[in-house]
C-alpha cells in the first residue's frame, strides 16, 4: 500500500471525537502511547535481560504509524511530502553520510529554509501550513 493511500485508509478504523481539536489531541496521545510501548520493550531488555519480541516491535511501529497517518489525514498534512522534505533537510545536513561533526555543527538557517520552502526540487507543492 502506498503511504498516502494508507493515510486515507485510516478513516476506516479511526475513532472520531466531538471536535477537530480533540481528534488531533487523540492522535498525539496515541503516538505517545505507542512509542511508550515500543520503549518499554527495549527497557525490559536492557534492565531485566528480557528477550526482545520483534513481532511486538513491528506491531508497535505499525500502531505508531497508524496514529501518525491519522494525524496527517485529520490535519491535512501530506505524509509523503513531509518525508521528502525531511530527506532534503537530512541531505543538506549530511552531504555524503552521517558524521559527528555535521551532527554537532548544523546550519539551522539552511535547514529552516528547506522546511519552509513552498515547493520541492520537483516543483511539487509543499505540505499545507497551519492545519488547525
Amino acid at each position: 500500500m502506498k503511504l498516502n493511500d494508507y493515510v486515507k485508509w485510516t478513516v476506516n478504523t479511526c475513532a472520531s471525537l466531538d471536535t477537530h481539536k480533540e481528534d488531533i489531541i487523540h492522535m498525539i496521545f496515541g503516538m505517545q502511547t505507542e512509542i511508550g510501548e515500543l520503549t518499554d520493550i527495549f527497557k525490559k531488555s536492557l534492565a531485566y535481560g528480557k528477550e526482545i519480541d520483534w513481532v511486538n516491535v513491528e506491531e508497535e511501529i505499525g500502531d505508531a504509524m497508524f496514529y501518525i497517518a491519522s494525524f496527517c489525514r485529520i490535519t491535512g498534512l501530506d505524509l509523503e511530502e513531509i518525508i521528502n522534505t525531511n530527506v532534503l533537510k537530512l541531505e543538506s545536513r549530511y552531504p555524503e553520510k552521517f558524521t559527528e561533526y555535521h551532527a554537532l555543527n548544523r546550519d539551522l538557517d539552511k535547514e529552516r529554509e528547506i522546511l519552509e520552502k513552498e515547493t520541492d526540487e520537483f516543483g511539487k507543492k509543499a505540505f499545507k501550513r497551519n492545519p488547525i
